[in-house]
């Protein structure tokens, strides 16, 4: 019989070493997310794994799952935890190594295996961890699953069982190839492609030399100790980096990946940073302009240009307005067959035929610059500054 979690232990004794740790906070509403060491040990991890594979089973659902890890000093290990924990409760894991979320959830498809569980703090400072979750793809966790999956941890209700370990060696280069499939750019772009020091800068500019653009590195060694800012794409501070590079090399537009990928910031050609719901009505005309009558959802923080801009309604365009949230904004893309949709947070998800149903900050970024591939002889400002003249402020957190 496992232990039962406990909510706080004293680090360097015993009981640190030989019971779970887990701190009931850190249970959110789509994904969970501790201070590892002071908030969960390794074996709180591991309490995780086995609390997520029995409720794959209680969700009749094969235990079957995914999972990566970021570039961070201690990820790999939470990992292994967690699969530890996943297979004695009888799942069959599937470790595709070092990925950006994105790669997690790409393999769900590629390997054809039903659940996901990726290690990752996103773009949190260091000592952060968690997971981000899922057991229908390409849907995440929402709130029913996050607190039965609470329930079970807390409790030690979980199901004891005897799974199995593959590892798929260099599968980055299965996702890198899928994504760069797509007929290349027929114009030259000259591209920033700024990572933070976070994991999208092992994968992100090859992606983008491979579609046709010119790449400009900035911050795109691996660092996990992230010298020079956290990897955010709503953080000023980075994209204020970015404004200073796009400038310094006269670039078409700056691309800001966050930390494990999965959003993507963008910068014009003059410094100026487009906040991303408006990057998200320049992409929803384009779209729309394609597949007319296209269905869109937004999150409620969005420009509600997308209701009023005469170029969407022109082209039939129609968008619902949803709860902020990836894990719910994605199942409402998912459900209502959207052909988009747009996150204020950059957190974008498209349906076919450019993606999966999932938010991928190289495919956001692919789409990008496909629009700009359409639009020859204008400039990533000139398509923003076509767009009615509204007003919001960056995202603010205490």
């Amino acid at each position: 019989m496992f232990p039962t979690p406990q909510p706080l232990l004293t680090a360097n004794t015993y009981a640190y070493e030989s019971e779970p740790m887990v701190k009931p906070t850190g249970f959110r509403e789509y994904d969970a997310r501790w201070l590892f060491g002071q908030e969960i040990n390794l074996m709180g991890v591991q309490a995780l794994g086995m609390g997520l594979g029995t409720l794959i089973a209680e969700l009749g659902r094969p235990q079957e799952i995914v999972t990566g890890h970021d570039f961070r000093s201690y990820s790999a290990s939470i990992k292994y935890a967690l699969i530890a924990g996943l297979m004695a409760s009888g799942c069959k894991v599937h470790d595709i190594g070092l990925a950006v979320t994105p790669m997690a959830y790409f393999a769900q498809f590629e390997l054809d295996v039903p659940c996901v569980a990726m290690v990752t703090a996103s773009h949190n400072d260091n000592g952060w961890t968690g997971v981000k979750m899922g057991a229908n793809r390409p849907l995440t966790f929402g709130p029913d699953e996050m607190n039965r999956l609470k329930e079970i941890v807390l409790g030690a209700a979980f199901k004891q069982g005897a799974g199995s370990y593959v590892f798929h060696p260099n599968f980055p280069a299965r996702y890198i190839a899928d994504l760069t499939k797509h007929a290349r750019l027929k114009r030259k772009l000259k591209v920033v492609v700024a990572c933070g020091n976070g994991t999208a800068g092992a994968f992100a500019p090859q992606v983008m030399e491979a579609i046709g653009c010119e790449v400009i590195p900035l911050d795109t060694e691996l660092d996990h100790t992230f010298p020079k800012y956290n990897p955010n794409p709503e953080d000023m501070e980075m994209l204020h980096a970015i404004r200073d590079a796009v400038l310094q090399h006269n670039a078409d537009l700056g691309l800001g990946f966050d930390g494990d990928g999965d959003r993507c910031g963008v910068v014009d050609d003059t410094g100026e940073e487009i906040f991303a719901d408006k990057v998200g009505v320049m992409l929803a005309r384009d779209m729309s302009a394609i597949h007319p009558n296209a269905r869109f959802v937004v999150d409620v923080k969005s420009t509600g240009l997308f209701a009023t801009d005469p170029v969407l309604q022109a082209q039939g365009a129609q968008t619902e307005y949803w709860k902020t949230g990836h894990s719910y904004m994605k199942r409402r893309t998912n459900e209502s067959k959207a052909l988009a949709g747009f996150e204020k947070s950059g957190h974008f998800f498209f349906n076919a035929p450019l993606g999966r149903g999932y938010d991928d900050g190289l495919v956001s970024a692919i789409a990008i610059c496909e629009m700009l591939d359409r639009a020859p002889g204008k400039s990533m400002s000139q398509l923003k500054d076509a767009l009615p003249k509204t007003w919001s402020s960056p995202t603010m957190s205490p």
